[in-house]
């Protein structure tokens, strides 16, 4: 925009001096007005390169590490993804090397924690895969000075440097509120049968589940509940055992399934599709978590009569934030305790809106 009003500026004045002081003065004026131009391109372009280069220089021979879980399912392997391509960008832009590691169980973490701690990283971003069990390989990393950010789950009875994480309490609070309005008439009338479908043990799921049950109307009668470790094939036969072994009467009572994960109701999905025997299904409503692209698709048509659906919105890239902090402690930078990324409810009447946003933009710039 500056460059076009500029160009216009440039052509006004060389047509008023034109008709002032005749055509030599107009040529002259242009040629001086080109190479004041000129100037300023260079200049500019000096400016952005010293800037690029002080920045690099700044952090020119320092170390990232970075230690996240495998991908096991579909939201670590889109993070993943979003980690690895942050942290080669800034690693980049800014000059500094970094150490890249996944591992999928703990110990493995652990052990990883350990192999970039010999390298004397100057900040670390940790996503644990449990935090109990990375304590003490995240005390190490405190213990040495090194700037910790934790990301995601949460090491309880442990302040790293700062953590960052999405907006967990939140999500089950106001999916408490949502079925709270959603079967109001039903809870009027009396108790409302209820699955969850939880993600795994860590810190994760506790806080959505503590948040749901605070909000949740007495009248929710919980039938029973699962833990699934996030995966879409094992929520499937969970239901599935629980379609074919409970009783009619249980299986009819439940209207309602509150889950942790996106995929978790695809694989619920599923089950339902399959399933044939005698009871009806009275289910309504099913909520998930992370609002992607394929949970976008049970809006236009799940192939499940009389089912709804809601989820909220928790991006694999937000974990580029993390990457960030981590380069801002190696700024020296002061951060915050803490950092909650928020969330927003999508369902079937802001999905389409939603799905044009920037958020859903840069989720899937990857691709």
């Amino acid at each position: 925009m500056r460059k076009a009003i500029a160009a216009v500026m440039a052509s006004v004045m060389v047509l008023s001096m034109a008709a002032c002081g005749g055509s030599q003065t107009a040529v002259t004026t242009a040629a001086q007005t080109e190479a004041s131009k000129t100037e300023a391109a260079k200049t500019e372009e000096t400016k952005q390169a010293e800037s690029k280069e002080g920045a690099g220089a700044a952090l020119s021979g320092k170390l990232l590490g970075v230690v996240t879980p495998a991908a096991d399912h579909g939201f670590t392997a889109e993070s993943i993804q979003h980690c690895e391509a942050e942290v080669k960008a800034m690693a980049e832009k800014y000059g500094f090397e970094y150490k890249f590691m996944t591992a999928a169980e703990s110990g493995e973490q652990s052990n990883a924690v350990e192999t970039i701690l010999a390298l004397k990283p100057d900040a670390f971003v940790l996503w644990p895969v449990t935090g109990d069990e990375l304590r003490s390989a995240a005390q190490s990393v405190s213990d040495a000075g090194i700037p910790l950010i934790i990301y995601d789950r949460l090491i309880e009875g442990f302040e790293p440097t700062t953590w960052i994480m999405g907006d967990n309490d939140t999500i089950g609070e106001d999916a408490g509120t949502y079925f709270n309005e959603y079967f109001k008439d039903d809870l009027a009338a009396g108790e409302v049968g209820i699955l969850e479908f939880k993600g795994d043990s860590s810190t994760v799921p506790m806080q959505r589940s503590n948040g749901f049950w605070k909000n949740a109307d007495k009248n929710f009668k919980l039938i029973q509940e699962f833990s699934t470790d996030w995966s879409q094939q094992k929520a499937m036969e969970q239901m599935e055992n629980f379609l074919n072994t409970k009783s009619k009467e249980e299986i009819e009572s439940v209207k309602a399934i509150f889950t942790h994960d996106d995929e978790i109701v695809f694989g619920i999905v599923e089950a339902l599709k399959n399933y044939s025997g005698p009871a009806a299904i009275n289910i309504k409503l099913i909520s998930g978590v992370s609002a992607g692209e394929g949970f976008m698709k049970l809006f236009d048509g799940s192939g499940l009569e009389g089912i709804e659906f809601m989820t909220y919105t928790f991006s694999p890239s937000m974990v580029r934030e993390a990457v960030d902090l981590g380069v801002e402690a190696m700024e020296g930078k002061t951060l915050e305790k803490s950092y909650l990324v928020e969330t927003q409810m999508i369902d079937k009447t802001d999905y389409k809106e939603y799905m044009k946003s920037d958020l859903y933009k840069i989720r899937y710039s990857l691709k």
